[in-house]
């Protein structure tokens, strides 16, 4: 028997690229059946976008919606959106990240789905908030996080992102905001919609930095390497050591660890460059995993910078809330649709 807290939930997925399919892959990961609702032709076009992995896929397409089950529906077509209405009034969740009134055009808008099926939760992810001049404008990650004001946390020139954090969190945001609509729905009895825009949802982690603005030191800065204690440090062997001896009984740990006590009393300088320099030019004498072990022993908090190789040969993680990862590959475009007709009783 599945004991995971959502095998009894059956989501439509209906979104594309990434914030959307990363929401249902954390619903599929506690337990979820995820339909991915695709169109004809390309269907999700991050599946074809280049570079192609060795199923013939993006390697983060297969990863974003491994254990999904995908079938074809074209809403062009009377047929196909018949068939979403009737998926749609035995389906516990919705996920769609078409920019705003585009359902509505195809007739198969959220307010119709949720009255044919009044216990339906629905998740529109959109870039943009609606009450703004850019709810209909085109968007990716990067330009939300520059709306946010994401690329712009250090001194001179914005940055490029590393990560599509926008995209990512507010997949996350999308995720939280329907378990907690599926938990209200056991008192309530009644569905109901969660809008996520990707612009706010970046703009959510920049809690402390907007609320640091105009004063002249701020701890953000000190997050960024502004603190000689919290930063990255080149060892002798070319490998960096990440430093985060933040608060006093670290660093105090860390100066008598590496044989500097004296280096206890300059823990709350306001300007750092030189006591970093110093810690640099120690810290450049022997390998970086000798520094890991000396400080570990410590209890010093630091780690080796690790490649993305040298992470995944780690134990991963146990998903929590008594989850289970989604096993099954990424779904090839349409594999389901026979099937899922026939187990729906679809005509």
């Amino acid at each position: 028997m599945n004991h995971s807290p959502l095998a009894s939930t059956t989501v439509l997925d209906l979104s594309r690229l990434i914030p959307g399919p990363y929401a249902t892959l954390l619903l599929a990961h506690l337990g979820a059946q995820v339909i991915k609702v695709e169109p004809p032709g390309m269907g999700d076009y991050l599946r074809m976008l280049p570079p192609y992995g060795p199923d013939g896929m993006n390697p983060v397409f297969t990863a974003l919606n491994r254990g999904k089950r995908s079938i074809i529906i074209d809403l062009n077509l009377a047929e196909g959106r018949r068939i979403l209405r009737e998926l749609a009034k035995r389906a516990d969740v919705l996920v769609e990240s078409f920019r705003p009134g585009v359902l509505d055009r195809f007739g198969v808008g959220l307010d119709i789905l949720r009255r044919d099926n009044p216990r339906l939760i629905t998740c529109s992810l959109a870039g943009y908030a609606a009450d703004t001049p850019l709810a209909t404008a085109a968007g990716h990650d990067i330009t939300y996080q520059a709306v946010a004001g994401a690329l712009c946390l250090t001194a001179g020139s914005p940055t490029h992102p590393t990560l599509p954090l926008a995209d990512l969190v507010g997949g996350l945001f999308a995720a939280l905001g329907i378990v907690t609509a599926l938990a209200a729905r056991q008192t309530s009895g009644e569905g109901r919609h969660v809008p996520v825009t990707l612009e706010e949802s970046i703009g959510a982690l920049l809690l402390t930095e907007r609320a640091e603005m105009g004063m002249p030191l701020r701890f953000g800065d000190l997050l960024r390497g502004g603190r000689a204690g919290y930063r990255l440090y080149r060892c002798s062997d070319g490998r960096y050591l990440a430093l985060a001896a933040l608060e006093e009984k670290f660093w105090n740990a860390f100066c008598d660890a590496v044989g500097r006590a004296e280096w206890r009393a300059r823990f709350a300088e306001l300007n750092q460059e030189s006591l970093t320099a110093e810690i640099a030019a120690l810290l450049a004498e022997r390998p970086a995993h000798e520094w890991e072990v000396l400080l570990r022993t410590a209890d010093v908090p630091c780690a080796v910078a690790a490649t993305l190789e040298e992470a995944r040969s780690y134990a991963p993680l146990p998903f929590a809330a008594g989850g289970v990862p989604a096993e099954a590959p990424a779904p090839r475009h349409g594999e389901h649709t026979a099937a899922i007709l026939r187990e729906w009783d679809i005509p």
